[in-house]
């Protein structure tokens, strides 16, 4: 091959090198070296053109455009379990990392040219083809040779994706970059065959119920997967999370906000008649009887409860535990130990702010928390919503200065 393709191969083994076995700690040093691959990747992508679609596929993937299957909930909650369950499965193509387009690629693309919106996502989307989540596995495409690069591939199914996805969806659906990476991904790995079983696509994004009314709006057939943990353990782990990464403590009293929100929207669907469009998943009963439970989602997303949907995959590769707390779990076993690490790493404080923000609606879901006197609970969500409050002001604060120090 060129020149070019000697260049990636180069840059694909510095990256390979930075990341770390089995979870990513030197975000820094991935992120220098991810960015200087997924733009010579993307450079290629360009230079080569996009690829050629056929009519037939066309067709076929508009169909499943159609039918998308979104996964959230609380961030920590198994969302990324239940992602992984429905991998690898021949009816579902299933995005291998968070699409986050309303929580986060929104605002990102609000501040751009249009004509900078495909090079931007397509090279972040290499990036999480290379690195999903910061552990293993890598490489969910497979590696680059001399000879050819399924990434390059992916940039070209991209570039011919994106122009047909946004002239039929980009009129009604705010999500439709998201669509144009989905068909991208699943051009690259299951295909548009007309004998090909494929019926649906999948992506999972955290607090994306906050944008339920939207989703639903945009895509009508669209199915919803709701999961739900414990409120003590899905706090302890996030915090956990947090403390990983380096991030302030003052974080946590959004990550509470945040838990607030899910489980209201969770509990106000609580006890409702069944629908055919929005399913409640509580991470605990997926784990005591995870059969049961993946018959439970396979009738529900109208696909065959094959046995694979009991191993945690990411396009087929086995996948280990993301809990914050361990990273030394099989890959493709699923984490069945009790949550008692989590609930010990939290103070006496801790489970008070939780039962005062959030009892009403857990008991709503089967997660009883300790009662409150009336005066103390109001007490506490009266602080909890202040320091919400001083802490996003702060942040707004930080970047106006940023922005006025700018040259």
């Amino acid at each position: 091959m060129s020149r070019d393709s000697l260049n990636i191969v180069d840059l694909e083994a510095q990256l390979d090198q930075q990341l770390q076995r089995p979870r990513v700690t030197n975000l820094s040093a991935v992120r220098q070296a991810a960015v200087a691959w997924s733009q010579a990747v993307w450079s290629a992508a360009e230079s080569a053109g996009p690829l050629i679609l056929t009519t037939s596929e066309i067709e076929r993937a508009f169909a499943i455009a159609r039918r998308p299957v979104f996964v959230f909930g609380s961030h920590r909650s198994g969302t990324t379990l239940v992602r992984d369950l429905l991998d690898h499965h021949p009816a579902l193509s299933v995005l291998p990392a968070e699409g986050t387009m309303l929580t986060n690629f929104a605002w990102h693309l609000k501040r751009l040219e249009p004509n900078s919106w495909l090079p931007f996502l397509g090279c972040e989307w290499l990036r999480r083809l290379a690195n999903p989540i910061n552990q293993q596995p890598y490489w969910l495409l497979g590696r680059s040779s001399v000879e050819s690069s399924p990434y390059i591939e992916f940039g070209r199914a991209l570039q011919a994706w994106w122009p047909l996805v946004k002239t039929r969806l980009g009129p009604r659906t705010t999500s439709w970059p998201l669509v144009a990476i989905a068909l991208a991904y699943a051009h690259c790995t299951t295909g548009f065959r007309a004998e090909s079983p494929l019926a649906r696509w999948v992506e999972k994004t955290p607090t994306n119920e906050h944008f339920m009314a939207r989703l639903m709006a945009e895509f009508p057939e669209a199915k919803m997967l709701h999961v739900v943990r414990h409120p003590f353990a899905v706090y302890a782990s996030r915090r956990q999370a947090l403390r990983n990464s380096g991030l302030p403590s003052s974080e946590e009293t959004r990550v509470l906000r945040q838990m607030r929100l899910s489980y209201r929207e969770a509990a106000s669907r609580f006890g409702r008649p069944a629908s055919d469009s929005y399913m409640l998943v509580r991470y605990e009963d997926l784990l005591e009887d995870t059969p049961g439970g993946v018959l439970r989602m396979a009738a529900f997303l109208e696909i065959e409860p094959l046995p694979i949907m009991t191993e945690p995959t990411a396009n087929g590769i086995p996948t280990p535990s993301n809990s914050s707390f361990d990273s030394n779990k099989a890959a493709g076993k699923l984490d069945g130990r009790s949550a008692d690490v989590e609930f010990n790493t939290l103070t006496e404080g801790d489970r008070e702010r939780l039962s005062a923000m959030l009892a009403d609606d857990a008991g709503k879901l089967g997660y009883p928390l300790p009662p409150l006197p009336m005066l103390r609970r109001k007490l506490l969500q009266i602080r909890t919503h202040a320091s919400w409050v001083i802490d996003r002001l702060r942040a707004r604060w930080v970047r106006v200065l940023s922005g006025y120090q700018r040259p």
